[in-house]
């Protein structure tokens, strides 16, 4: 199912087609990081600021293109039943031995930069909405 939601991710057309999968593809990364980790406060934490940007971004495409038909060809149909099909025959060994690969980024030397990653943002994000007032409204 990922392999899809992969393959339609890269060959969409359409804006609207390409954030619905971005957003299918966050909330199954979100929900298989759960299963292994056994720790639902990373995923979920994981999913609100992933899905958030992917909202942001799905607005402001939303914004510049709001009257495009959303279309869907005959071969895009034939390729997702075939992806479909393939990924239910398929053993999914993806995530096998990677039970703690996503809380290594916290251990050791790794958890300063990311600390250091995290404050950048923060501090980006407070100049970002001290940049764009209420009153001038949106930043185009």
């Amino acid at each position: 199912m990922v392999l899809f939601m992969g393959v339609m991710f890269v060959l969409g057309i359409q804006p609207m087609l390409v954030i619905s999968s971005l957003m299918l593809i966050v909330m199954m990364y979100s929900l298989m990081i759960s299963l292994e980790v056994s720790s639902y406060w990373f995923s979920y934490m994981l999913m609100l600021v992933m899905m958030s940007g992917v909202l942001v971004v799905f607005t402001y495409m939303m914004s510049l293109i709001p009257n495009e038909s959303f279309e869907i060809s005959s071969l895009f149909i034939v390729m997702f039943s075939f992806l479909l099909l393939y990924s239910y025959k398929e053993k999914n060994e993806f995530f096998e031995d990677w039970s703690m690969m996503s809380i290594k980024i916290w251990e050791g030397i790794s958890m300063m930069s990311v600390l250091y990653l995290v404050v950048f943002l923060l501090g980006i994000m407070i100049v970002v909405i001290w940049l764009s007032g209420m009153k001038e409204g949106a930043v185009r």
